[in-house]
Parts: structure tokens; sequence; C-alpha cells
């Protein structure tokens, strides 16, 4: 299987954070839609979720102090929720490290194409 891998610089470091498959846009069991984003392996509390989502905060063009909610971190945080603006759409955010994945979900199914395309732009495939 290819991985989708996510390049991010910092002002001091370059890192790369592989995803275990491409970016896939499906209806969201609780209404509207989710682009979810597979990012590391089952139970592995070490997979950077937050580093991940500023990462993608920047790639939409968004600044990730003022545009990124995230509760405040907890030692193995799991199921956690938070916001992320995206122009003019509020994306909500689930990630888990139980399974490993990333979710923004929204009802506009066209802000989500929109958010994966951008987010593309940023992803190289290994």
């Amino acid at each position: 299987m290819k991985h989708l891998s996510f390049m991010a610089e910092a002002p001091d470091i370059r890192r790369m954070i592989e995803l275990r498959s491409p970016l896939q846009i499906d209806p969201d069991p609780k209404g509207g839609w989710q682009l979810i984003l597979w990012a590391g392996a089952a139970f592995d509390y070490t997979t950077p979720f937050r580093a991940l989502l500023g990462d993608i905060a920047e790639a939409l063009g968004q600044n990730r102090e003022n545009d990124l909610w995230l509760p405040p971190y907890e030692v193995g945080e799991d199921f956690v929720e938070g916001t992320l603006r995206f122009g003019s759409t509020l994306l909500r955010i689930y990630y888990e490290h139980s399974l490993s994945y990333l979710a923004l979900t929204s009802d506009s199914e066209g802000a989500l194409r929109e958010a994966a395309d951008r987010i593309r732009r940023s992803a190289q495939v290994a």
C-alpha cells in the first residue's frame, strides 16, 4: 500500500507525518460529510495529531493560533474533539489514538472537497 505523507516545516525542524491511506470523503454517520486522515498505528499515543492539525490549518491558509481550537492537552488523551475555521466554514475535528485517525466533518461536502484539495497540495505520496 502506498503511504501519503504530509510535509510540514517549522522554523528549525522539518518533519514528515505519514498517513496510512489517501484522503477520503465519506458521509458522516451523524449527518453531513467527513474527511478522513489515517495517521498512524492503532493505539500509538505518539501520533502527533495536534501538530498535524496545526500543519493542516496552515495548508488551508488559516492561522493555527486563531482558527484551530482544541481542548487543553491531557496525558493519554483519546477521542478528542475540536474545531478548525476554514474560510467561513467551521470544520468539526475528531481524532482518536485507538484507531489512529483524524476526521474533519462538515455539513458542506464542497467545503470538505476544497479542504482536501488544499491538503493534497501539501502532501506527498511516499
